[in-house]
Order: C-alpha cells, then sequence, then structure tokens
C-alpha cells in the first residue's frame, strides 16, 4: 500500500472516533430543570391528547343528538357535556350502541340525575347499590358510599359496563334487559316461561327497545348509521 493511503486511512479512522467520542454539550441537558422541562412537555402533550380525544367524543355525541338528550338532566352546561361524552366512550368501550344506552337512561330515569326508584335504584342507570359495588370493585376501584351513583358519570360507567355482561351473559338485547330490569336471578326464571316471558319482553325491554329503534331513525343517528353501513360494505382503505 502507497505511503499516501496509508496515512488516508489513519485520517479517516482518526476522523471517525474523533465524531463518535464528540457529543454536543447542552447547558444543563442533565439537570433537575432540565428533565422538569421534559416532564411538564410530556404533560401538556398527554393533555393536548385529551382534549382532542374529548373534541372527537362530543362531535360524535352531537352527531347522534346525545348532546342534545342530555338537556333534560338539566344538569350545569359543563356535566352536560361530559355526560354526553361519557355515554359515547362507555358504551364504545363495552361494545354498545350509545343511542341504545340513551333508551335506558330515558326509560330508566327520563334523565333524572338524582332519581330513585321504591327499590332503591339510584341515578340515571337506575343502579342498585349493591350492583355498584360489585361493579366498581370488578372494574378495580371502590364505589365507597352509594350517593356516589349521583355522579352522572359514574353511573353512566357502571351501567353501561353491566348492560354490556348482560347481553354477552343473555344472548340478545331484548333478553338482557328483562335481567336489567329484573335482576339476572329471576330473568332466568321469567325467560325459562313462555307464558310470562311473552308478557314481561311485552313490558319494559318493549319500551327501551322502541325508544332504542326511534332514536335510530332521527336523521342524524340515521345518517350515521348510513356512513358506517358504506365503511363495512367498502372494507378496509
Amino acid at each position: 500500500m502507497k505511503a499516501w493511503t496509508v496515512a488516508l486511512v489513519v485520517v479517516v479512522g482518526l476522523g471517525s472516533t474523533m465524531a463518535q467520542a464528540f457529543q454536543p454539550y447542552i447547558p444543563g441537558g442533565k439537570s433537575a430543570e432540565m428533565r422538569e422541562l421534559r416532564a411538564k412537555l410530556a404533560e401538556q402533550e398527554d393533555k393536548l391528547a385529551r382534549m382532542e380525544r374529548e373534541a372527537e367524543l362530543y362531535a360524535e355525541a352531537e352527531l347522534l343528538g346525545i348532546a342534545a338528550a342530555v338537556q333534560a338532566s338539566q344538569l350545569p352546561d359543563r356535566q352536560q357535556r361530559r355526560l354526553a361524552m361519557a355515554i359515547v366512550r362507555e358504551a364504545r368501550a363495552n361494545g354498545l350502541d350509545p343511542l341504545l344506552v340513551v333508551a335506558v337512561i330515558r326509560t330508566e330515569s327520563s334523565f333524572n340525575n338524582y332519581a330513585v326508584s321504591q327499590v332503591g335504584a339510584m341515578g340515571l342507570m337506575q343502579v342498585m347499590p349493591d350492583t355498584g359495588t360489585y361493579l366498581a370493585d370488578k372494574a378495580g376501584f371502590k364505589l365507597q358510599r352509594s350517593t356516589n351513583l349521583f355522579d352522572s358519570e359514574l353511573n353512566v360507567e357502571l351501567g353501561t359496563a353491566y348492560l354490556a355482561n348482560l347481553i354477552s351473559r343473555f344472548g340478545t338485547p331484548e333478553r338482557a334487559l328483562v335481567a336489567y330490569n329484573a335482576g339476572p336471578t329471576l330473568a332466568r326464571k321469567i325467560l325459562g316461561q313462555t307464558d310470562v316471558r311473552e308478557r314481561f319482553m311485552a313490558g319494559y325491554p318493549a319500551k327501551v327497545m322502541r325508544e332504542f329503534r326511534r332514536l335510530k331513525t332521527q336523521p342524524p343517528a340515521r345518517e350515521l348509521t348510513r356512513l358506517d353501513a358504506q365503511k363495512v360494505s367498502k372494507g378496509p382503505g
């Protein structure tokens, strides 16, 4: 190898080694102040992502007519907005149509956030305290006290999870609504007797499903259903 070639190789090697060894100096780059700044930046990014998600939820709530429906609750405007988002969020999380949740709420409480039935069911979706305690434990938190069921978002979270669980156990929304209204144990007895089943199904479950179908035929919901159907027919992409 010629001398100048060897020299070039040496120079290139030294340059590469020096480049790897050199790191730009950033004042305070490893300081507590920089770590705090990065933590604040991450917090702001999370907040922005949450705001974007909430905007999407409320846009869907408006399109489905849910934002208008929750006005019957007469809750403060901010709580109405959060309730509308909660209905969409919890329904989607549990694989339910948000309008089915609205239909249950209208049938159960007419959007009276502080409704209490003769047997002690509470709030928008008329959740029994024992059931609320069980559902909260299952979700990994404590209900603490039964009056927390008057928290509109919590009530919808627990009631929607319960409805989804009953549909999974009983097979159809109609049969699940028997259990939602009468309790799972009694529902099995009702559904096991033809004459009793027919009478019961013509009551509460039929009322909820009629309201559900009515909500689905409203112009905004009908248009959204049509668009969803088009997406399915076209397939991915």
